[in-house]
């Protein structure tokens, strides 16, 4: 049981981390082109790439984790898995409270005022700046899955 909820788990950790990855080059790509139609169609999707595969991804890494450590003689009070849950909450936290509202504010401004307004120009760095510090958690997550500090 354990080989097998940890193939799952690496498996989730990759398709999450890998598609956080491409988002970051995707969004990227899409503010460079100044194209207010692109831009939009980009946050429209990473809205349904939230629902429809972050979650799921993410659902699938947690219940994958809480197998495994049951299974495994591991225990949740050790260093490195509550590392592991804390890193997971904070972006599940991120994700949710902060970059969908946020998303969801970028997209209304941009569809009223437009792409070159200060207002719309100021969210979007800030959704930037909080989509990179959400990778730069999940990169510390595989960092911390790989260290095991404290082992």
């Amino acid at each position: 049981m354990y080989d097998l909820m940890k193939t799952i788990h690496v498996v989730a950790a990759v398709v999450w981390i890998g598609g956080v990855i491409l988002s970051q080059v995707n969004g990227a790509l899409a503010a460079k082109s100044g194209e207010q139609a692109r831009m939009l169609g980009f946050i429209r999707f990473q809205a349904w790439l939230g629902k429809a595969y972050f979650a799921p991804a993410s659902i699938v890494l947690l219940i994958a984790g809480v197998v495994m450590v049951i299974d495994s003689g591991w225990e949740f009070s050790d260093l490195w898995i509550v590392i592991g849950i804390a890193l997971y909450a904070l972006s599940v936290i991120i994700g949710a409270l902060l970059l969908t509202p946020k998303s969801e504010q970028l997209t209304a401004g941009i569809e009223q005022k437009g792409m070159g307004d200060a207002g719309v120009q100021s969210l979007a760095g800030q959704l930037a700046l909080l989509s990179r510090v959400d990778l730069l958690i999940l990169v510390l997550v595989v960092i911390n899955m790989v260290v095991k500090p404290g082992v």
